[in-house]
C-alpha cells in the first residue's frame, strides 16, 4: 500500500479543504494517509472554531459567494469531512503537541474526529520517513 503523509500548517478553512479533498481521493485510490495539523490549523480544530469558514487574502470580495458554494456541495462541515475520509480508506489525524502548546488549546476542546496528539518527531518516524508521498498545506 502506498502511503501519503500530509502537514497541514496554515488555519483557514480553505487551505484545510484543499488538503482534506486531497486527502479524500488519496484515501479513494487506496493510499494510507496520514495528516499531522500543526500552528494555525490546530487552533482551528477546536470545537469552538471548527465551523468558521475563514478565506485567505484571495478570496475577498468573494466570501459569500465561497462559502455558498461550499454548502451547496456540503463542503462547510470539516468534522464529517474528516470521517468521510475516515470511511473512504485508511486514514489517521494527528495533532501537534507543541502547537497545541503555543495556542494554549486544551486537547479536550479538540473536534473528536481528530485521532491522536503527537510530537512532530514521532509523526517523522511514523509518517514522513516511510511515505511515498509528502504534501505540506
Amino acid at each position: 500500500m502506498k502511503k501519503l503523509a500530509m502537514i497541514v500548517t496554515r488555519g483557514t478553512y480553505n487551505n484545510i479543504l484543499q488538503a482534506c479533498q486531497l486527502a479524500r481521493i488519496a484515501a479513494e485510490s487506496g493510499m494510507q494517509v496520514s495528516i499531522l495539523f500543526r500552528d494555525e490549523a490546530v487552533a482551528r480544530l477546536t470545537v469552538d472554531k471548527v465551523q468558521e469558514l475563514t478565506l485567505t487574502e484571495a478570496y475577498r470580495g468573494r466570501e459569500v459567494k465561497v462559502r455558498n458554494l461550499w454548502k451547496d456541495r456540503k463542503l462547510h462541515d470539516l468534522p464529517l469531512l474528516l470521517r468521510e475520509i475516515k470511511e473512504k480508506g485508511d486514514a489517521k489525524f494527528s495533532v501537534c503537541r507543541d502547537s497545541i502548546e503555543y495556542f494554549d488549546i486544551v486537547v479536550e476542546r479538540l473536534i473528536p474526529e481528530l485521532d491522536e496528539v503527537q510530537r512532530v518527531e514521532a509523526f517523522w518516524k511514523e509518517a514522513v520517513a516511510n511515505a511515498d508521498q509528502v504534501l505540506t498545506f
